[in-house]
């Protein structure tokens, strides 16, 4: 069992690690959801995968297990608001959070955000569970590239990259 300060001292640590910002959407038979995450990530190149986890509480997990399909929309440097809604922190937008944005429906059905940095089209290849989150594996079948700079959390809060100089590269 974990210590309270073994706790607080992880979350603390956690708050310092910078991460991408998605939107995850579902529809289907089970109907139309979604969540803001943050923590997604490539899985596999062979077969090209990503992998992301979410509160096993999450009314949006459940919707996505039973549609079997996703799309993981990452979020560019001027979707806060998106991330937001998303999040379920505009209280007015609860019950309508698909209409913070425009969305474009993919032939499998499913929202894709429409001018997100991208969208991973998947469906459902594993699920694990572990503590307090579910963690799926998506099967990328699909996915749609845009120009743009992604948005970025970190300490509770979320921030932009500014333009790397050529010399800080080489």
């Amino acid at each position: 069992m974990t210590s309270t300060f073994e706790t607080d001292r992880f979350r603390e640590a956690m708050r310092r690690t910078a991460s991408g910002v998605a939107v995850v959407t579902t529809a289907g038979h089970a109907g139309r959801a979604g969540l803001t995450v943050s923590s997604l990530c490539s899985l596999s190149m062979e077969p090209p995968s990503v992998v992301l986890s979410v509160h096993k509480d999450s009314r949006a997990l459940a919707t996505m297990l039973e549609n079997g399909q996703f799309v993981a929309n990452i979020l560019a440097q001027h979707q806060e608001r998106v991330a937001n809604v998303f999040a379920g922190l505009v209280p007015e937008m609860r019950e309508n959070r698909f209409a913070v944005a425009d969305w474009d429906d993919l032939d499998s059905g499913l929202p894709a955000l429409a001018d997100a940095l991208c969208n991973f089209e998947c469906r459902v290849a594993g699920v694990f569970e572990f503590g307090t989150h579910r963690i799926i594996a998506g099967e990328v079948l699909g996915l749609r590239m845009a120009e743009a700079r992604p948005l970025v959390f970190c300490d509770r809060g979320f921030h932009q990259i500014q333009a790397l100089q050529q010399e800080a590269c080489t």
